[in-house]
């Protein structure tokens, strides 16, 4: 069984350690889907020259939902597959990546190449499409107030088992709807990865991040949900369900006496979640309050919203050391219960 890569979106030409990682996994000859781009022509354009400057000698696989009912059947096409190293699937709209290939012969061609080895990439929704079901759209607040946005789950490629993914994951703020992917897949793991970051997931040895931010891993247990920050370097072992930290950061031993009263009142906005982690396990305090609801330009409106409670457990860790490579902290194993609530505004008198 080949390696699964999996991007957050956003990947920066000078993310060496990302790509060395894909170059190690998927090898020199890369097939580059570009079938989830609005526009193929242009992603094709942009990835090959990214990749070419990485080493890579990239292939182009050029199936659409257009011309899906001939190249994705085509034995030319199929003959190219079969001289690729490995793949990588660029971003755009996940449902157009499973639209042109579930239930065809190139789909299966890729899962008989990635069980004989071959590495599989996936940036943005590329990554989304990895997973069966797959998170298809749909925003945190509106998915947990039911109106809206809501989260949309469909059919997936199913590279990666038992968990479910998302990506753009803290600069989106997506960990509300990922904690609903969890439970209506019926999985116990759900993992976000960020932008510019990346998990490896080889299939005997422990997960890896690499990148500038952090993979988030959301675990849904019978005594609740608990959410770890992993940056650069840090492991994660699905066998054994532990979280292995880099040795660049150390545990945080000394509170600051500074940090009290955790309160984020936007918690699904961009990188509001690792800010209220890193703050509450360098803090003495053993909660921290997260909040988000509908905004109204009226005075005395009163509008729904989610309270979300972040708090120390008996595994609760946390992490600090120099701000290279990627992030300065890991987290590890921070309850979180999450609750409807209705918010009144009044001007003060």
């Amino acid at each position: 069984m080949g390696t699964v890569i999996l991007v957050g979106g956003a990947l920066r030409a000078d993310n060496q350690a990302v790509f060395g990682k894909i170059l190690e996994h998927c090898g020199p000859r890369i097939g580059i889907f570009t079938t989830a781009s609005s526009d193929p022509a242009q992603s094709w354009e942009l990835n090959a020259a990214l990749f070419r400057a990485q080493g890579f000698d990239p292939q182009h696989i050029g199936i659409t939902v257009e011309n899906a009912g001939i190249l994705a059947q085509d034995p030319a096409v199929l003959s190219q597959m079969q001289s690729c190293s490995g793949f990588f699937f660029a971003g755009g709209d996940q449902r157009q990546i499973t639209q042109s290939l579930l239930g065809t012969p190139v789909l299966a061609l890729l899962e008989r190449q990635f069980a004989k080895g071959a590495g599989v990439a996936g940036s943005s929704a590329g990554t989304a499409a990895m997973a069966d079901p797959m998170i298809a759209g749909g925003q945190s607040l509106d998915t947990w107030l039911g109106e809206g946005e809501t989260l949309c789950m469909q059919p997936g490629l199913g590279l990666v088992k038992n968990l479910q993914v998302d990506q753009h994951f803290l600069a989106w703020g997506r960990f509300g709807r990922l904690m609903r992917a969890v439970e209506q897949a019926g999985v116990g793991l759900g993992v976000g990865v960020d932008e510019n970051t990346a998990l490896v997931m080889p299939e005997q040895s422990p997960w890896e991040v690499m990148g500038e931010s952090y993979v988030a891993f959301l675990e849904r247990t019978l005594a609740g949900w608990q959410v770890s920050l992993l940056a650069q370097g840090d492991r994660y072992d699905p066998a054994q369900g532990e979280f292995q930290i880099h040795p660049s950061r150390s545990p945080i031993q000394a509170p600051d006496p500074e940090l009290k009263n955790l309160v984020s009142t936007d918690i699904f906005a961009p990188y509001a979640l690792p800010r209220t982690l890193t703050r509450l396990v360098q803090s003495a305090e053993q909660t921290a309050i997260g909040l988000s609801f509908r905004a109204s330009p009226e005075d005395g409106f009163s509008a729904l919203g989610v309270r979300v409670r972040f708090f120390k457990t008996p595994q609760t860790m946390g992490y600090s050391g120099p701000s290279t490579p990627g992030e300065r902290f890991s987290v590890v194993r921070v309850g979180l219960a999450l609750e409807a609530i209705r918010v009144q505004v009044e001007p003060v008198a």
